[in-house]
């Protein structure tokens, strides 16, 4: 699950133009923080995937999700 939430987040962050750090500023992260996330290397807490989730203008189920093929 880490895994995919790190893909999600990577994958969403890209679509819409943030670097880490943009993301991590306007999620009131770290950008290590971000990073940790993105290559799973660290489990989010509910409170970090939901400010990421509102600085990229998903849901947090989104998140969560497992991507469809068309959106991979």
């Amino acid at each position: 699950m880490t895994s995919l939430i790190g893909r999600n987040i990577r994958r969403l962050r890209r679509r819409s133009g943030y670097s880490q750090a943009q993301l991590a500023k306007r999620a009131c992260i770290s950008q290590a923080w971000v990073c940790r996330l993105e290559t799973g290397d660290e489990n989010p807490t509910l409170a970090s995937v939901t400010r990421i989730a509102r600085a990229l203008g998903v849901n947090v189920a989104e998140l969560l999700a497992k991507p469809s093929a068309r959106s991979a």
